[in-house]
């Protein structure tokens, strides 16, 4: 089977964290499936981040995962900056989508970012593949920053999290999650 996993802050050995999309890659590969990472070239997270000169995308694979880097502006913090990150990668998933539907052919696409978003792009990519679509939650959005943020329900980025959310409960062929409670 060919899995396709769209993780935002996914990282790799060589890049420091986020370990668990690397390491359920090589889980996977260990049982005998095609793996594809695509992930941000810029992460708050990692100790080390890919160096993509002036390309949009970069292709590396590492210890025989394979990962294919969007080109994203550089943050700090939570704010406007961080937003701009998402919809760049956001924007470059959909850009580069008939591309990696075409020549991958996942029989999965996995959405497992920390924000909804990108269940749009990868729902597109599914159904170009005629793959299996997979939603995995990190967060509860727009819950989390409704509850932890004080936003208002009526707040337009509240407004467009909610929707990505409804948008992946309704076209998703399954929903995971690691969180305790989130039936």
């Amino acid at each position: 089977m060919k899995i396709l996993l769209i993780n935002h802050y996914a990282g790799s050995i060589s890049h420091g964290m986020e370990y668990r999309p690397y390491y359920l890659a090589r889980e996977w590969i260990n049982a005998g499936h095609e793996v594809k990472i695509v992930s941000s070239s810029f992460s708050h997270l990692r100790i080390k981040n890919p160096e993509l000169d002036k390309s949009d995308l970069l292709i590396e694979t590492i210890s025989g995962v394979e990962f294919t880097w969007l080109a994203v502006p550089h943050y700090f913090g939570n704010g406007i900056k961080r937003i701009i990150n998402i919809f760049m990668f956001i924007y470059r998933l959909f850009k580069y989508g008939n591309s990696i539907a075409l020549k991958f052919k996942p029989d999965v696409v996995i959405a497992s970012s920390t924000y909804p978003m990108d269940i749009w792009p990868a729902s597109r990519i599914a159904k170009l593949s005629h793959a299996k679509l997979v939603f995995e939650i990190h967060d509860l959005w727009p819950l989390t920053p409704m509850e932890l943020g004080g936003y208002s329900a009526q707040h337009p980025y509240i407004m467009l999290l909610q929707s990505a959310e409804d948008f992946a409960y309704r076209n998703s062929d399954y929903v995971v999650s690691i969180l305790p409670k989130v039936k």
